[in-house]
């Protein structure tokens, strides 16, 4: 795999995993906040729900006391009539002035009427079989008394008009002793359902607190799944950065030399087989050079080895600053080097490494004490033409590079039993 599809791939990696955390995110986001919102929506619905269960137990608590008294007299007045509805309401007291009855039905109307006038919440008292018209049950309350018919206790439900949204709650009416005095006629038993009492109260003012609530929960919770997010893509951006140091790190100390930062023996000899395989197939021409420090074990013996390190990193440094960016330069071992020139024929090789050489007293100058020039010796190879010819097997890839290796060496042994400091090439004995 090349470097590029690698990059390819960890990029598409790394896409591939800030989009499934985000996507995980998103799915919590949306699912703790569904979660949280049907917990708030429930709890506001228990909320209202005995709100309503409150107010209709205050009121059938005050019909049971009314009852329990058989209604309760009022002193009539302006504004106070008798109730039609009920047979002699009225009594004269012994100071002369005249007492109304209110039977618990008329006392549940004129509570609701205060309680409208104030805006908190009305009742309602009702039944399939009224006494007063005006206790007509409505949509709402019919529905609800047929499911007390059939056994239920109580009707709820949020509803919409023009003044916003409300709330009505109905619970089931069971006939009490009390109660007969007035409902007896109509046939009704102790424990009957005879009715119910609906109550109703606006819940616009709280619904508009849930939803600014909500939007707040949702803003919050949005701010806190992008900052989340964000600082996962900083903390996964860093982390990949910093593994991408930490390979590239470990790639060139796989494929460097460590003291003079060219490349290894080992990255060489992959080089050479890509090179090797492409001259094969295109047919160009391809030379190496062997290049070695003239004298060496004596710098190291006379100046010590910290000298010969520098003369060695000087050598690179000659060779980085006169190859070609495609060339391909190494150390072989020891004081040895390896040059691989692609497409490059045999005399304008030698021509590369004569200006080497001659660069190389000027790139280690300084190294070593008192001036003492530092000089190489290069032996240069090309690649011979690989079979078959006639009659012959096709010559390996192996093959190839051990002859050019071992050419290489033989031209460097020419070039120093020649005088050192010089160029040589291959020629078959």
């Amino acid at each position: 795999m090349d470097k590029d599809t690698k990059r390819r791939d960890e990029r598409r990696a790394y896409v591939v995993f800030i989009s499934s955390v985000a996507s995980l995110l998103v799915v919590l986001f949306i699912g703790i906040t569904a979660g949280v919102t049907l917990r708030n929506s429930a709890l506001f619905d228990d909320i209202i729900l005995e709100r309503g269960r409150a107010y209709f137990k205050q009121i059938v608590l005050t019909r049971r006391w009314a009852a329990g008294y058989g209604g309760v007299y009022v002193r009539k007045g302006p504004g106070v009539e008798s109730n039609p509805w009920l047979e002699h309401p009225d009594l004269v007291a012994a100071d002369g002035s005249v007492l109304t009855l209110r039977n618990p039905a008329l006392i549940t109307r004129e509570i609701s009427e205060l309680a409208s006038m104030d805006g908190d919440f009305s009742f309602h008292i009702t039944s399939l079989k009224p006494i007063n018209p005006g206790n007509a049950p409505d949509e709402f309350e019919a529905d609800a008394l047929m499911a007390f018919e059939d056994g239920a206790t109580e009707r709820w439900g949020h509803f919409d008009d023009d003044g916003g949204r409300y709330f009505r709650y109905m619970g089931a009416l069971s006939t009490e002793a009390s109660c007969l005095a007035c409902h007896a006629a109509q046939g009704y038993e102790v424990g009957d359902v005879r009715g119910g009492i609906s109550v109703t109260f606006p819940i616009e003012s709280i619904h508009r607190q849930m939803r600014q609530t909500l939007a707040l929960t949702l803003s919050l919770a949005a701010a806190i799944l992008f900052l989340t997010i964000g600082a996962i893509l900083v903390i996964v951006s860093r982390l990949r950065k910093e593994l991408t140091r930490l390979g590239a790190e470990l790639e060139k100390a796989a494929t460097t030399d460590p003291l003079t930062e060219l490349y290894n023996r080992r990255f060489l000899m992959e080089r050479l087989e890509q090179e090797v395989d492409k001259s094969v197939r295109t047919g160009q021409p391809l030379c190496c050079a062997m290049i070695d420090v003239d004298d060496f074990k004596k710098i190291n013996d006379r100046y010590g080895h910290a000298a010969g390190d520098a003369v060695l990193r000087g050598l690179a440094d000659t060779l980085r600053a006169e190859t070609r960016s495609y060339d391909v330069a190494a150390r072989y071992g020891g004081e040895e080097f390896f040059i691989a020139f692609p497409g490059v024929e045999e005399a304008a090789a030698l021509g590369l490494c004569d200006r080497i050489r001659v660069a190389v007293p000027a790139g280690c100058s300084g190294t070593l004490p008192g001036g003492k020039p530092v000089t190489v010796s290069v032996g240069v190879a090309a690649m011979e033409p690989p079979g078959p010819e006639a009659g012959e097997p096709r010559t390996s890839r192996a093959d190839l590079i051990e002859s050019l290796l071992r050419h290489a060496d033989a031209a460097l042994y020419e070039a120093k039993a020649a005088g050192k400091d010089r160029c040589a090439a291959y020629r078959p004995s």
